[in-house]
């Protein structure tokens, strides 16, 4: 059965056709109720970046906020319309990234692979967000396996490619630096540790990597070394611990996904492998600097994002390894594995469907309820004024601006919308508003761990 299996995986027109099928599955998965899911905070500074499109600089100039803001201005602002941009992405980047993979550890992995990242959560939610994450991700996984040919093959043009492909994924966010280290350390291990030198392992590549990635480095740092407040303002305080950080990202990659890719890169480094120690270090280097950080400075799991694709590689070759190596009925085991891998996925995405709301935020139901029960001379408070006005027509007030102490005199009701936010940076204004306000619909919406508060309070003086 086995040898079955990898012959007819050998054929390209199968390859092709098996490819076509995934691809096609993903396109659905990212595509269904793409327009549902209400805008949420920072999809509305994506479309605040988008309407200042001509003012920012060209540094800020990514290539997704470039083709947002093109199909927004050419279609309309809507959800669906915003979001047309990382869907595509999303879904290309599953045939994109096959034939490199294929090349790099063959086709019975490159469609696993596939497979992995057609149906996992995580890829799914940036591929519904109108942000940057799935094209940060695609340029990042290219410019890492363009790395890896480049030294393997001794092409110095690889280098140059590997270059521009760091460059864009830079430009769609700053923590794409993450892969520098990567290669310096991966560099380095071939340097010294006995592993097999490829061809490229020479001072001419080395050097045309080095220097301009730290050009690229110092260019996109430089408004924080000339504004060191800036960075300090943003990113000083202290938000979360690597526990946190830990659990967070196991939970988005997938834990069966997370074992099954340590267990094959044990496996495949005891034997030296060279693709497996560059996704290795790829895979885990991302998380356990952000692990580091979060001790004394602001982070997020969503930054080990780009490590994604380097876990499921790896993943997709521990089962293939588990299946190519099995004897008589071994060959059921790895496709139990395959099971584990596939089930997981699906599972969490029929919970993000039909009971998550998109794992974001409920401001579209907060707001339809809000627009069906105002009356004229109601006041709106919220604390994003950008969701605020986008719903209802505007004008809304700042919840951080809002005066407590200087009520309107003439009577007018006011409703306040509660998200996370509003407890996390002015718990004192939440507890007034608890205290004097009626409680009149919540939708939170929960996920594991996490709730995305979402509850609508009206203050009205005749019942005061």
């Amino acid at each position: 059965m086995t040898e079955k299996i990898e012959k007819a995986l050998g054929i390209p027109w199968i390859q092709i056709s098996l490819l076509a099928v995934i691809t096609l599955v993903a396109f659905v998965l990212r595509f269904y109720k793409l327009g549902d899911w209400s805008f949420w905070y920072d999809e509305s500074y994506t479309m605040r970046d988008v309407r200042n499109m001509l003012q920012l600089s060209l540094l800020d100039q990514q290539v997704s906020r470039s083709l947002i803001y093109l199909v927004v201005n050419t279609l309309g602002t809507s959800e669906f319309n915003a979001r047309l941009v990382p869907a595509l992405i999303g879904v290309i980047s599953i045939p994109i990234l096959f034939f490199p993979i294929r090349q790099m550890l063959g086709a019975g992995v490159a469609l696993l692979f596939s497979l992995f990242l057609a149906l996992n959560p995580w890829h799914l939610y940036w591929s519904q967000n109108a942000r940057f994450y799935t094209a940060l991700l695609l340029f990042y996984t290219l410019a890492l396996l363009v790395f890896y040919f480049g030294i393997e093959k001794d092409k110095p043009w690889y280098m140059v490619l590997f270059l521009v492909l760091l460059g864009l994924a830079v430009q769609e966010r700053l923590f794409a630096v993450f892969l520098v280290p990567v290669v310096a350390a991966y560099l380095l291990i071939l340097r010294f540790l006995p592993f097999e030198k490829p061809a490229g392992l020479r001072w001419r590549n080395v050097l045309i990597l080095v220097i301009p990635s730290l050009l690229i480095g110092l260019l996109y740092s430089l408004e924080f070394i000339r504004d060191p407040q800036k960075w300090l303002t943003g990113f000083s305080w202290v938000n979360n611990n690597p526990f946190w950080i830990l659990s967070g990202v196991v939970f988005y990659v997938g834990l069966p996904v997370m074992c099954m890719g340590a267990t094959a890169a044990i496996v495949m480094l005891v034997k030296k492998n060279r693709a497996v120690l560059l996704l290795a270090l790829a895979a885990v280097f991302p998380l356990v600097a952000l692990m580091m950080l979060s001790l004394f400075q602001y982070t997020a799991n969503r930054y080990a994002f780009v490590s994604l694709t380097s876990w499921l590689i790896l993943a997709a070759l521990g089962v293939w390894l588990l299946f190519t190596q099995s004897k008589g009925l071994g060959w059921v085991l790895a496709v139990g594995a395959i099971l584990i891998l596939v089930l997981e996925p699906v599972s969490e995405a029929y919970l993000y469907y039909r009971y998550q709301n998109g794992n974001r935020d409920n401001w579209k139901a907060a707001f339809t309820l809000v627009n069906r029960l105002k009356e004229p001379g109601d006041q709106i408070v919220v604390t994003n004024t950008q969701l605020g006005d986008y719903y209802t027509g505007g004008p809304t007030q700042n919840y951080f601006r809002f005066d407590t102490q200087n009520l309107p005199t003439d009577g007018s009701r006011i409703w306040f919308i509660e998200d996370n936010n509003l407890g996390e940076k002015t718990a004192d204004k939440l507890r007034w508003v608890e205290a004097n306000s009626e409680l009149i619909a919540n939708y939170d919406v929960h996920v594991r761990a996490r709730n995305f508060k979402m509850r609508v309070y009206l203050l009205d003086p005749e019942t005061q």
